[in-house]
């Protein structure tokens, strides 16, 4: 098993460095390809870069003079980036230079990754990478709070306007794969399903990778590593689906048997979900089934309904292959979707919608600090000395009573 592209990951803040370095995790039973994947991590916590293992394929800077982090900053994120962004330019091209597609990764919200990740962007650009490179970004999950979400729409704003003029973005919902793993895994720990996300993502991206150039195509048309990197080099938004069904329960001639799961997962998706794919502007389906699943399956009649489930979704994309293959480890047929061009999900907008609700609580506060500061008590003013409530030792001399007697009558 090899892979079609070599991937670099440019990781930032807490939430990019754990990603990048989870995908530089990924083995390959390659004599000399073990570690396909590098990883450079950045960050100005010290301690959560320590906590990421040591490897020979991954790089790791902290931002001196920030080891106690951002703390959610991302004005003080873009400084500690600025000050040492020559020198991260400079490792980043040796570092990276053999790789074809190099993905900066950013965990949307905190101060270091959101902070630094338009200037990362701009550094790369300059250094080589125009052309070759694109982002990954994590949203953040609705319980996270005002700060978290407002840094991350801050951020998306800007990143949207210039998105056009990026490569893909690949956007991982947090708050979807936190609802899909509770529903599996209500008993876990915060920490397992941050492991868990880490992992999935890193898998997912590497799974799409190797369908590319592992399996034996059995029709005319083969998805390959330049057709992949032609999507991930598409502006706008890159998002891919999987279904995985059992060969027997698929018959070729019965649509009702594959295309209604094929429907959820391309609009489920695996990372986010809530697209318009009528906006996208290349798109492909790679199928993979056992090699006697392939012969009964993938019949004209069969490929032509997915085909044309495909052009209903992009009916505007200048590009639409279905490629098929035969694996002869395949026990179930899995089917991929790839979207690229697409504009931003609904998610943004319910994270623009739940930001408003915040500003309620100061609504309520404001109201209370009008009612309290226009109170009038019905006790008469001596029995409201101050000093002698909040004396406690009656063996303490007593002040004399002033003749104004509220310290707090600005």
């Amino acid at each position: 098993m090899d892979i079609s592209l070599k991937f670099g990951f440019l990781g930032l803040g807490m939430g990019g460095c754990s990603i990048a370095h989870e995908c530089a995790t990924v083995r390959l039973n390659v004599r000399n390809n073990k570690n396909p994947y590098t990883a450079f991590l950045v960050n100005t916590n010290d301690i959560d870069l320590r906590k990421l293992s040591e490897r020979s394929n991954t790089e790791k800077f902290i931002l001196r003079g920030y080891e106690r982090g951002a703390g959610r900053n991302i004005q003080i994120g873009e400084d500690a980036f600025n000050k040492y962004k020559d020198e991260i330019g400079k490792r980043v091209i040796d570092f990276f230079e053999d790789r074809d597609y190099l993905f900066v990764v950013c965990g949307l919200g905190g101060g270091t990754g959101t902070g630094a990740v338009i200037e990362a962007v701009r550094m790369v650009h300059s250094n080589g990478f125009a052309g070759r490179c694109g982002l990954i970004l994590t949203l953040p999950r609705d319980q996270e709070g005002f700060q978290v979400l407002d840094n991350a729409l801050q951020r998306l704003q800007i990143i949207a306007k210039a998105m056009r003029g990026l490569g893909s973005i690949l956007l991982v919902d947090n708050q979807k794969l936190f609802e899909e793993y509770l529903r599996t895994h209500s008993g876990g720990s915060a920490s397992s399903f941050l492991e868990h996300s880490n992992r999935y993502i890193a898998q997912m991206l590497h799974e799409l990778n190797i369908v590319t150039i592992t399996y034996n195509p059995i029709s005319g048309y083969h998805f390959d590593g330049s057709e992949l990197l032609k999507m991930l080099r598409t502006p706008g938004i890159f998002t891919f689906g999987k279904c995985t069904l059992e060969e027997n329960g698929i018959d070729a001639n019965n649509r009702g048997t594959y295309i209604p799961r094929l429907k959820r997962s391309i609009e489920d998706g695996v990372l986010s979900e809530g697209y318009d794919f009528t906006d996208s502007t290349r798109c492909a389906i790679s199928m993979v089934a056992s090699l006697n699943g392939a012969r009964r399956i993938f019949t004209l009649g069969m490929v032509a309904a997915v085909e044309k489930q495909l052009v209903s979704y992009a009916p505007f994309a200048a590009e639409r292959p279905v490629a098929v293959y035969a694996d002869e480890n395949a026990r179930c047929l899995n089917i991929y979707t790839i979207f690229a061009g697409l504009g931003l999900p609904r998610r943004i907008a319910q994270m623009v919608e739940l930001v408003s609700l915040y500003e309620r609580p100061e609504v309520r506060s404001d109201t209370t600090l009008q009612a309290l500061s226009g109170y009038r008590s019905q006790l008469r003013r001596d029995e409201m000395d101050l000093d002698s409530l909040l004396l406690d030792d009656k063996s303490v001399k007593q002040k004399p009573k002033r003749e104004k007697s509220d310290p707090f009558d600005f």
